[in-house]
């Protein structure tokens, strides 16, 4: 019978807006990176989506294709990060460019995970100084203890 053996990875559930859930760890580089990757390619594609509205002035049907468009594309790019089905789930019959606090949705969720990533950082931090030390005394005293013993 194998032995079983648990360690901590760090990841956690988040539930989002009470409409989804996702795991991840906060502090994991490889997420961090596709994060913020992931943020300034989408807030690019908000310039373009701005500056190509603007060129379609007042055809409306031409100018609701595109938000679509973008809007399925924006979608995409969440659920790359968070997982298929995330991005339906949050914004459910609602274009991610949306306004709501002065800001288009797809902003406010990326700044909520910024916002989570730096204080998982820092709490990591705080917890793994004082333990890290505690090792270092812990390998300074066994290595003082077994040099003696030559």
């Amino acid at each position: 019978m194998a032995k079983k053996l648990s360690f901590d990875t760090g990841v956690a559930e988040y539930d989002i807006n009470g409409k989804v859930k996702v795991r991840f760890n906060p502090t994991d580089s490889g997420f961090v990176e596709r994060l913020y990757k992931l943020f300034s390619d989408l807030e690019a594609k908000q310039g373009e989506f701005q500056e190509r509205i603007d060129e379609i002035g007042e055809d409306g049907e031409a100018m609701f294709a595109y938000a679509a468009e973008r809007d399925a594309e924006m979608r995409a790019m969440i659920d790359g990060l968070l997982g298929d089905g995330v991005a339906a789930a949050l914004f459910p019959g609602m274009n991610c460019y949306a306004l709501a606090d002065g800001l288009p949705v797809w902003v406010n969720l990326m700044f909520a995970l910024a916002e989570e990533v730096e204080k998982a950082y820092e709490d990591e931090q705080g917890r793994s100084d004082p333990r890290i030390r505690g090792y270092n005394k812990k390998y300074e005293a066994m290595r003082a203890k077994y040099k003696r013993v030559k």
